[in-house]
């Protein structure tokens, strides 16, 4: 059975005005964190990849051979120093980045922004520059001052995705000659955590008698 409305039987219309809506905002808090998160990734101590770096050197290697056979014309790598090296050179302390680090480890002069070891490295700090002659370097193949697949090989065209193959081997071998130039013989301690760790393992193995301590943390 189908009841008829009264008002509709005697053929009068209803009007009614549509329903207000009232929705609130939702909540995506995972979306708001990791919002966050990425805000604080780019207002930190690490620059960021569109942004060019200020305040490193440069030592340029005439030619480098990669362990996978790979060839470099020229190799370029940047790093950064804080501390003074003695008479003896002897005080030298090699600091390894991870993956994506760049070579500044702690401010300076010619940079004076915050890096991202600022609170290890300096001053009665545990990497103490009144007694150490501090180096930390950007590895090969990284974006921030050595040579990498941005940089322009011997044609003039970027390397790009014809970069070499690279190793940590690679990486510490570049390191070491940069060593060579400052007139480095032996580091007091070769120290890097993640993929630095890895880096001051190698040293030690490639290197061992220019090797006096290691740390290596989350190699």
């Amino acid at each position: 059975r189908v009841v008829v409305p009264r008002m509709l039987s005697q053929g009068l219309l209803l009007h009614t005005q549509p329903a207000r809506r009232n929705n609130q905002p939702m909540d995506f808090p995972c979306i708001d964190k990791l919002e966050t998160r990425q805000r604080d990734l780019l207002s930190g101590p690490e620059p960021t990849y569109d942004k060019i770096v200020t305040g490193y050197k440069t030592y340029t290697h005439p030619q480098f051979t990669c362990d996978h056979g790979g060839q470099l014309s020229q190799m370029r790598i940047a790093y950064e120093t804080w501390g003074q090296l003695n008479a003896q050179k002897s005080n030298a302390i090699l600091i390894h980045t991870g993956l994506s680090g760049s070579s500044h480890a702690r401010s300076h002069e010619l940079n004076k922004s915050a890096g991202w070891w600022e609170k290890f490295i300096g001053p009665g700090l545990a990497i103490d520059t009144d007694k150490f002659f501090v180096i930390c370097t950007n590895v090969i193949g990284g974006c921030y001052g050595s040579t990498g697949p941005s940089s322009f090989d011997e044609s003039g065209a970027r390397y790009a995705t014809s970069f070499p193959l690279l190793t940590i081997n690679d990486m510490v071998r570049a390191q070491f000659h940069l060593l060579d130039h400052l007139g480095i013989a032996k580091l007091h301690a070769s120290v890097g955590a993640s993929m630095g760790g890895m880096q001051s393992l190698c040293a030690a193995a490639l290197h061992s008698e220019r090797v006096g301590r290691l740390v290596t943390i989350s190699a």
